[in-house]
């Protein structure tokens, strides 16, 4: 007997959340609800169907053959509710509504000729070198949309949506006349060689800073010796008339060597020495509208 009427979507979430990890603990960060909400939540949906849907046990949450037959229904109802979603918001997003970020080495290196030709079509565009001016407003709701390495997609808030644009591996980028690159002779370079070259890096906040770190905390391996400046055009200014070298990825790298041939070089670094460059917005509409430009601009 149905003592409870009250029934919404997300009960539902809540039912396939718990069951694919088998934990109310385990689901509280994917559902982003605390314990005794998601229990309550579960008591709600026992309640309105009138049985028991989990077995508990110190193995984890089980379902119980009503809630095995309601999980498969779930899926599907959940899959037409986001489809259904999709459809009614899709033909509602134009690009005069939306406000975007980018890194600016993601902007100016890689899509150019996106940023100039809807410059003045987006309702607002925000060009930075520093992440968090980035993802805290795409976290607060102030940004819709923001191009940015897939490695920092772990400090979003809430469900997104991301659309994977391109990888590239990392440069060393250094003097021609640069004596401590003369005995590494080899065709890439790894974590060990630049422990005993002078790195010269952008401060913490610049995404290159921030994903060269992760890079060695992933691989457990100590960070060489790195000397801060803030301004880019210095850096390399001063890469090219000294034994210092700096790190870029392979789009900036090209651009700034490139710009001073006669004075600057690059090798390229070995794996895990890569970036993963994403779209990420909030809905399957946005991605698909910004995505699509991008590709052919």
């Amino acid at each position: 007997m149905v003592t409870d009427t009250s029934f919404n979507i997300e009960l539902l979430y809540v039912l396939v959340a718990v069951t694919d990890a088998h934990s109310i603990n385990k689901s509280s960060d994917t559902l982003m609800m605390t314990q005794p909400a998601i229990s309550k939540k579960i008591k709600q949906l026992e309640t309105y169907y009138g049985k028991r849907l989990f077995l508990r046990s110190a193995q984890g949450m089980t379902l119980t053959l009503a809630g095995q037959n309601l999980y498969l229904e779930a899926k599907k109802l959940i899959q037409q509710f986001e489809n259904m979603h999709d459809m009614m918001t899709e033909s509602q997003v134009f690009l005069a509504d939306l406000k975007l970020g980018s890194l600016d080495s993601i902007a100016s290196n890689m899509y150019p000729n996106f940023f100039s030709h809807y410059l003045s079509d987006l309702k607002e565009v925000i060009l930075t070198n520093k992440i968090y001016e980035l993802i805290t407003p795409f976290n607060s709701g102030q940004l819709d949309a923001i191009l940015i390495d897939h490695e920092f997609s772990k400090e979003f808030i809430g469900k997104f949506e991301e659309r994977q644009l391109f990888e590239e591996p990392y440069y060393l980028v250094y003097s021609q006349k640069n004596k401590d690159l003369a005995s590494l002779n080899r065709p890439t370079l790894d974590a060990t060689d630049l422990n005993h070259l002078k790195l010269l890096m952008y401060p913490k906040y610049c995404p290159i800073h921030q994903r060269i770190s992760q890079i060695y905390q992933i691989n457990n391996k100590y960070l060489p010796d790195m000397i801060e400046i803030d301004y880019s055009e210095s850096t390399i200014a001063m890469v090219a008339n000294s034994d210092y070298v700096t790190i870029l990825p392979k789009s900036v790298a090209v651009n700034k060597v490139t710009q001073d041939p006669t004075r600057l070089a690059m090798k390229q670094l070995a794996e895990p020495f890569t970036r993963t460059v994403s779209l990420f917005t909030r809905d399957k509409a946005t991605c698909q509208l910004i995505h699509d430009r991008l590709i052919k601009s």
